[in-house]
Formats: structure tokens, sequence, C-alpha cells
């Protein structure tokens, strides 16, 4: 009886561990060497581990607003983006018709579902509030309205303005170089009946919210954090909806603006721009997140690495210093002596440059000659150049730290008379410039950033 009851314990064991294998883990937040950090594979560069951005969701990218790629995560392959879509249904309804023009909501644009403004059929507003309410709560209502109410703008002779709309979202598309982009609507719906060509890409997405937020309007409607819109009903009745906003991290940890997306094939989606002390404006795009609250822990943690790696470089690292305390940079030979030289310093010594810690390593160059005549301290004597990689981020004054005058007539003869007697006996020529500035790791900086 022991043995037999020993059989079924172990039996149950087995099939119990073999239940347990068969449920897939829930996802988690993962580090991938595939992952690209300024142009350059994580396992092909150096870079360590903790400094790479812990992130669920399978696309991502941080791009700056000069074009800057600081993170690259399968940024390129097309995805459905969901509701990430209505960016586009802003930038073509603001370029194609005014503010003040009437939307109007129809029957197909009252009953679409889904996400909604809770705009009934009949009602019509001013393109400004049908913006918001296709922004704020992401209402597929208010998508399909604007589309055919703009799309009748852009082609009056039209019979079919939905599509002229959708169509000039895909002219768009062409026009800022989204090359992996298709859209099948104005709302980012992707099943059942709204089932389609439609996708794109974390790096076009990022491209888009860029342009985007470059138009005052649309950064306005981003910016508002007023979430009421009034609209008159076909009875000819105001009223005012209240908005369910989407993005809850607007005014947080420096967002300034974002647009979600959500469908079962989609996943979960952000594409948020955000602005700190120091870093400039920056876009981060995560697709593809597990889970709702995954997507807002991926869209803080991009937003987070970037800010948090961006360091205050200073521009006069020395080892030396003057004899007043200011930073060595170098010693430049004076050419009308023989045996005198220049101490040299930076005309700001608190002068720093904002970097990107992980964008490649610091290099300075000079640009300092042999100085002639009388020399005033503070005087110009030539420039140092900063370099992150090849590009070069910042200039600083180099200038004279003490004052020198010129040889009198007798001490210009024996200046040239040693010359003389170095270049009989073969002696060589001293350096014209030793240079003490220093480059120190930028990495090393994060933590005070």
């Amino acid at each position: 009886m022991l043995t037999s009851r020993l059989h079924r314990f172990f039996v149950s064991l087995a099939a119990a561990i073999a239940l347990a294998l068969a449920v897939p883990a829930p996802a988690l937040a993962e580090r991938l060497g595939t992952d690209v950090i300024c142009g350059q594979a994580v396992s092909d560069s150096g870079i360590a581990e903790s400094d790479a951005p812990d992130l669920t969701c399978s696309h991502a990218i941080v791009v700056g607003q000069d074009g800057t790629v600081y993170f690259e995560r399968d940024a390129d392959a097309e995805v459905k983006i969901a509701s990430i879509t209505k960016v586009m249904t802003a930038v073509v309804a603001l370029e194609n018709a005014k503010l003040t023009d009437t939307v109007t909501v129809d029957h197909v644009a009252a009953t679409v579902g889904e996400s909604s403004a809770n705009l009934a059929e009949g009602d019509t507003m001013p393109l400004s509030e049908a913006l918001k309410g296709l922004m704020v709560p992401s209402g597929n209502d208010a998508a399909i309205a604007i589309a055919t109410s703009v799309g009748a703008l852009i082609d009056p002779s039209s019979t079919n303005p939905y599509q002229t709309f959708v169509d000039a979202m895909n002219k768009k598309a062409s026009e800022l170089g989204l090359s992996h982009t298709v859209y099948s609507n104005p709302h980012g719906l992707d099943d059942g009946q709204w089932a389609g060509e439609l996708h794109s890409t974390a790096r076009d997405v990022a491209t888009l919210f860029a342009y985007a937020m470059k138009n005052k309007d649309f950064r306005a409607i981003e910016e508002d954090t007023n979430d009421v819109i009034s609209v008159t009903g076909a009875d000819g009745a105001q009223r005012q909806i209240e908005l369910h906003r989407t993005n809850k991290t607007l005014g947080k940890n420096g967002n300034i603006g974002g647009k979600t997306g959500s469908t079962d094939t989609a996943g979960e989606c952000f594409v948020g721009a955000y602005t700190r002390d120091q870093g400039g404006e920056i876009y981060a795009v995560n697709l593809g997140s597990t889970s709702n609250d995954a997507r807002w822990s991926d869209a803080l943690a991009l937003a987070n690495w970037y800010y948090d790696h961006v360091v205050a470089y200073p521009v006069a690292t020395s080892a030396r210093t003057t004899a007043e305390g200011e930073p060595l940079m170098a010693r430049v030979v004076l050419s009308d002596w023989s045996d005198k030289k220049l101490d040299v310093t930076v005309g700001d010594s608190s002068q720093t440059v904002e970097l990107f810690s992980l964008a490649g390593k610091v290099s300075e160059k000079d640009d300092l000659k042999a100085v002639a005549g009388a020399v005033t301290k503070g005087q110009e004597v030539g420039t140092l150049k900063v370099y992150q990689g090849k590009k070069r981020v910042a200039t600083a004054k180099l200038v004279a730290a003490e004052d020198q005058a010129a040889p009198s007539p007798f001490e210009w003869f024996m200046v040239h008379v040693d010359r003389l007697v170095r270049a009989v006996m073969g002696e060589p020529e001293e350096d014209q410039v030793q240079a003490f500035y220093t480059t120190p790791d930028a990495t090393g900086l994060d933590a005070a950033a």
C-alpha cells in the first residue's frame, strides 16, 4: 500500500511539473544584445548591460529633436500601431483645414465603437474641438468625423471624402519619407471590418511624431490639460463632453505629449515627447508592450535611460593648475624669446557641454601656435575643440593665464645669438606647444547628471 501511495505521489508530482512547464511565464523586461545604442549593437559595443534599457516591448526607439537616434530595438519591423495612427490623422487635418472649420459626425462615425469621444450622430463642432476628441480620449468617432469632413475640403468634388482623407494620409507619409508606413483608416483599428493593409515601424512613428510636434497647433493640443470639449447636437443644443485622457503620463517625468495605441494585434503602444532640465526634447516609442502597466513602465524606462546618460561634460579638465588656480591647459612657446613659455587656460573654466555619455569617447584638440609680441592676461591665443566620436560638440577660447612683456632691443639681440648657437651646436628646437588637458570618460559622469 505504501508503495502504491508513493507511486501515485510521484505521478502527481510529475504531472504538476509538466503542467507548470506548459504554462508560459509572464513576459519580463529584458535587455537584448541585438538592441542598438548610438548605431552599434549592444553585444558589439562593450557597453555594460546595466547601461541598456530594460524593456518588455518588442519594438522601440529614442530619437532626439535633431534626429539623433540613441536607442533602437527592432525599430524597422513593420507592425500594427493601433491608435497611434491618429497622429497622422491630426497632421493631415491641421494641414488641410482651419481650426474653425466645422466637423460633422455622421452615422458611421457615431457607431464605430471602441475608444470614443462620446460623440452622437448629427453633432457638429469646430475642428479644434474634434482634434481634442481625437487625441485626448483617442476617439475613433472623432477620427472618422474628421476624415469625412476634412476629406470634403481636400477635394470638394470627391464622392468619397473619407477615402480622399485616407489617401492624403498615405501621401503625407510618402512626403515625410515614412517608407514602411501604410494607412487604411484614420483610427488604427485593425481587425474585423477594419482589417487591411495598415502598418508602420517604431522609426517611422518617431519621425512622424517629431514632425507633428513642430506644428504649434498640434503641440497645443498635446499640452492642453483641459479635458472638456463643447459640441452642438443635432437639435441645436450645446453640451459639454468630459474626455477620458489616455496619456496617463502627461506632465509627469518630463512628458509633454504622447499618443497611446492598443489592439490585440498591436499590443500596448505609446509614443511620447519628453523634456527635462538637461538633455533637450526627445521622442520615445515603445510598440508591443506586454500589458497596459508594461506600456507605461517601458515608456518611462526609455525616457529615464536617455536622461540618466546625459551629462554636463567639463570642457576644461587638467591635472595641473596655473598660479591662480585656473586649469593649466597648455604652455605655448613665446616666439620672441628662446627660453620663455606662456601658461594657457580657458576663457571660462566653468564651461560645460551636454553630452550623451554612451555616444562615444570624448577627445579634444587645440590650435595653439607660438605667440609673438607682448601678451596680456586674458588675451585669446587659440581655441580648444571638443569632439565626441567624429562630431564636434563644443569650442572653447584659450587665453593667456599671465602677462608677458616683449623683449627689449638688447634681449631681442641676445635671443638671436642664442638661437644661432643652438643651430650651430645642432640642438633640437623645443616643442611649440605642451598640452596638459585631459578627457575624462563621459560615462563616469552619469551619476552626477
